[in-house]
């Protein structure tokens, strides 16, 4: 009768090697996977080279699976060394069935906008959204969880109640949306997420949920989030841009520049910052501003100069 192996032969601790460097390369596939950085074709030939690699793969779908939902939506710490990854998923003794698991599924689908376009993605059979000007958004369908992640720019989205569970993440903040319509705009550091018929509950990793209904919206920054109306002025500005429209109430020059500057490529400046407290009121264009600065001409003493790069709003001599 042959002895039991001995655990400390070279043959079972090459084996335990090889196991664990399998586990540790199917958590960072997930991983890539997951944030869609993977290459797909080199996946594939990854988990096609040894039987291993399959089982590997598949006992790490199936960890992620069994996770509580409520960690599972969060996006996986950063600093979370590729050992650490290893031992939580070999830790774990599970029953694998139907190592073909394609990484197709995990993987987020991408749509992005340059300066000045908008287009419109379907999200799901259910669930569409609108990207403004310069917007990078990512997601992944599964089952009845949706799951958006804002990167930058702005997105309307619109989720009939067959669409099922949709999280939004957007610089740090989950938000929880109902069946309806919403705006969420993620610029310099800021996350504002309007409710125009449904109900959002942001929270932040470290504070409570927040609840914001039809004109209210959440405003997030450095980490606190907070509930509050919805201006007039921003709700006309929302309700515009997927009309590929700019609208100004009384709006400050300087401010009315900067929100006209997300769609041009070849921004405005304003040279005399007395100028920037100058109000302005219309509804115009947003990748043409010459209504805009006609408007300008006739109401404020400026002159425009045009370099190649620029248009310079300066004080009239």
């Amino acid at each position: 009768m042959r002895d039991p192996p001995n655990p400390e032969s070279d043959s079972t601790r090459a084996g335990a090697a090889s196991r664990a460097e399998a586990m540790e390369a199917a958590a960072l596939w997930h991983a890539r996977l997951d944030s869609g950085s993977a290459d797909l074709e080199a996946f594939e030939r990854w988990r096609a080279a040894d039987p291993s690699h399959a089982i590997a793969f598949a006992r790490t779908v199936a960890t992620w699976e069994a996770l509580p939902s409520g960690l599972a939506a969060h996006p996986r710490p950063a600093a979370r060394s590729r050992r650490a990854v290893f031992l939580a998923l070999g830790a774990l003794s599970l029953t694998v069935a139907g190592v073909g698991v394609s990484g197709r599924v995990w993987a987020r689908e991408h749509a992005s906008t340059k300066v000045g376009e908008r287009r419109t993605v379907r999200l799901s059979a259910d669930a569409h959204a609108d990207l403004n000007t310069d917007t990078r958004l990512s997601w992944r369908s599964r089952g009845d969880q949706l799951t958006l992640w804002l990167d930058r720019g702005e997105v309307a989205v619109a989720a009939r109640p067959e669409a099922g569970s949709v999280l939004l993440h957007a610089g740090g903040v989950v938000c929880a949306l109902s069946p309806g319509r919403y705006n969420a705009r993620l610029e310099a550091g800021r996350v504002d997420v309007t409710p125009l018929d449904g109900v959002v509950v942001g929270r932040t990793p470290a504070g409570a949920p927040i609840r914001a209904v039809r004109g209210q919206r959440l405003l997030a920054r450095d980490g606190e989030i907070a509930a509050g109306a919805a201006p007039p002025e921003e709700l006309d500005r929302i309700a515009a841009w997927p009309e590929g429209e700019v609208v100004f109430n009384g709006t400050p020059l300087s401010e009315a520049v900067a929100e006209y500057n997300r769609y041009l490529d070849r921004k405005l400046v304003i040279e005399d910052q007395r100028l920037g407290r100058l109000t302005i009121g219309g509804r115009f264009t947003s990748t043409d501003p010459s209504d805009f600065l006609s408007a300008l001409q006739a109401i404020m003493p400026l002159r425009i100069l045009r370099t190649p790069d620029t248009v310079i709003l300066a004080t009239a001599e």
